[in-house]
């Protein structure tokens, strides 16, 4: 996956973590909604500074929206997303059902690995 999808799908993850659509953070970083609508779509890379604001306004580090870049130069970027999701759902969960979701996952996982 290119920079502009990665950095994209992590802005939009932030984003949604922090439950807000893309007119509230465009406003909140007095940028234009359709820039967001292009960043997060990975059409457009954009700039540091407007990045900063992005990470001052989701309350997210800078280093979140790199972390992962070239590591899996061929991971799809439905994959990112979904990993994505995945991981803001288990920061919501309480200790006991974050638990219940690893023995389920490695469930699916074991399940998986039978059938190939």
């Amino acid at each position: 996956m290119d920079l502009k999808n990665h950095i994209g799908a992590r802005v939009k993850a932030a984003r949604q973590r922090k439950g807000l659509t893309q007119e509230q953070l465009a406003e909140a970083i007095d940028r234009a909604v359709e820039t967001m609508s292009n960043i997060e779509r990975g059409a457009m890379l954009t700039g540091l500074d407007t990045l900063q604001r992005i990470a001052v306004a989701l309350d997210t580090p800078m280093t979140f929206f790199f972390e992962g870049v070239g590591d899996m130069p061929h991971l799809s970027r439905a994959r990112l997303e979904t990993e994505l999701r995945l991981q803001a759902i288990a920061q919501r969960l309480p200790m006991r059902e974050l638990h219940l979701a690893v023995a389920l996952l490695e469930t699916l996982e074991n399940f998986g690995e039978k059938k190939a």
